[in-house]
């Protein structure tokens, strides 16, 4: 009792002799508490995995010697010389088979047996991993769980244990739909891979797996580690692909070379491919922001913030930090609400450096990068809000394409650009030097100007400071 239940022991050791006899009336019959319904005899699970998964997956893929050499380098070492060829590879098998330990190769010579000794813990991870939680986080969980409710058979979780649904996880169905993105965590590359399966009606996003990727982040070293795994967990893959879904860099997305369009070829039938709404945005304000000026104007207004971000001096006078320039357009937004919010200050900065004469001469701002920055401004912001509304969980597809057409709509609406095919023959009468086409858009010069003139105050006296030809060069870069 007393080491068993410490503190019902303490405050019945304090009770008197009275009370002491009608102590354990009170106590909860056990058909009420939690163990009545833990079966404790039969709390253990055998699963019978293939080789494969075994000694590919987890043998190979999963298993980097260079790192687990280091680990044992920086733990000490066990005292064995790694010296020479032949030392460092009857190590790293060693290594190996010991990180293979966990599973138990059959009798009959085909697969392997793990014996999950504890039920409860194994599906709470489960369950944990399937709504959301890291490994990491799911093992935090249940540690706690187990000390605040004083739960035994939680004890002894492990992140091996919790990974090894992710390995396992394996539907016979008629047809698959794979989607993966890689990621960095603490310097180390992983390629996150889920699998969408349709079972009696319902559709299911499980995901697979959370791969290290040892290599250079390439596109063929990626669908190379793919095809590696998918062929371990179920050869027969290739006739099943339906679907194939990414994000990220053009690495992945790239619609020649990208991962996704290298694994499209590998399947047998037609297949649906779907891009990451958000990422494809990415791209294309990317592709047409880098056209504006010839590029110029973007490369100024980056270089324009790390000069920012140097002078210590002007910070502190300003108490306020330009956002650090990123790879990302989304940042641009920031970049010039900033600038138009302190341009006084900027432009004034800048003259007072450049009248010094010294070695760290600041960039030249013209009345043109201004215009831009103020005209550009309004449109970006109501790109980032798309670029929020676009990552909702619960978007579908068709919501999502709504919603960029929204926001061509209204950009539209921003510059006054008219589609020839809402306007044809509107122009037709106009003089050529009065308007401006691009693609399947048009727009009157006169409207670029209002809308520069509408743009406040120190816009107009940036405009009024442009020559002729300025003026011109100002309304193609826009209309860009």
């Amino acid at each position: 009792m007393q080491s068993q239940h410490g503190e019902k022991w303490a405050e019945y050791s304090a009770q008197s002799s009275a009370r002491q006899d009608t102590f354990f009336d009170l106590a909860i019959p056990r058909a009420n508490t939690i163990h009545n319904y833990i079966d404790v005899d039969s709390d253990e699970i055998n699963l019978v995995i293939s080789d494969w998964i075994v000694n590919v997956i987890i043998g190979e893929m999963m298993f980097c010697p260079e790192d687990e050499l280091a680990t044992l380098e920086t733990d000490g070492g066990d005292g064995e010389e790694l010296t020479g060829i032949d030392p460092r590879n009857r190590k790293i098998d060693k290594l190996r088979r010991r990180s293979l330990s966990f599973f138990t190769e059959n009798e009959n010579g085909f697969g392997y047996t793990v014996r999950i000794p504890a039920v409860t813990r194994y599906k709470l991870a489960i369950k944990h991993v399937s709504v959301g939680l890291s490994f990491r986080q799911v093992t935090r969980v249940i540690d706690d769980t187990k000390n605040t409710c004083m739960i035994t058979k939680l004890d002894g979780i492990n992140d091996t244990l919790i990974a090894l649904d992710t390995i396992i996880a394996s539907d016979d169905v008629c047809a698959l739909a794979l989607s993966f993105d890689g990621s960095t965590h603490r310097g180390k590359c992983f390629m996150d891979i889920r699998v969408r399966v349709g079972v009696m009606g319902v559709l299911y996003n499980l995901h697979l797996i959370t791969m290290p990727h040892f290599d250079r982040h390439t596109a063929q070293n990626q669908e190379t580690m793919i095809v590696k795994l998918l062929n371990a967990l179920f050869m027969g893959w290739i006739r099943k692909l339906i679907g194939v879904t990414t994000d990220g860099e053009k690495t992945n997305m790239g619609h020649r070379y990208g991962v996704q369009v290298r694994m499209v070829t590998y399947a047998q039938f037609k297949v649906v491919q779907v891009w990451c709404a958000p990422h494809q945005l990415d791209l294309q304000v990317h592709l047409y922001v880098d056209e504006i000026d010839g590029g110029a104007w973007v490369k100024k207004t980056y270089e324009v913030t790390v000069y920012l971000r140097r002078q210590s001096n002007l910070i502190t006078e300003m108490c306020v930090t330009s956002p650090k320039k990123t790879n990302r357009w989304i940042a641009l937004g920031s970049v010039l609400k900033f600038d138009i919010a302190h341009e006084p200050r900027i432009t004034t900065f800048f003259a007072e450096r450049a009248a010094e004469g010294n070695s760290a001469q600041p960039h030249v701002l013209t009345s043109t990068w201004w215009i831009l920055v103020h005209a550009l401004s309004p449109a970006i912001e109501l790109i980032a809000e798309t670029f929020v509304n676009l990552q909702q969980r619960d978007l579908v597809l068709c919501q999502q394409r709504k919603l960029f057409v929204v926001l061509a709509d209204e950009i539209a609406d921003l510059f006054k650009v008219c589609r020839i095919a809402y306007c044809e023959g509107d122009f037709d009468d106009l003089p050529v030097n009065t308007y401006m086409q691009r693609n399947q858009s048009i727009v009157l010069i006169a409207s670029l100007r209002f809308y520069v003139e509408d743009l406040g105050s120190r816009v107009r006296v940036h405009w009024e400071m442009l020559d002729n030809i300025e003026q011109s060069q100002w309304k193609l870069s826009a209309t860009q």
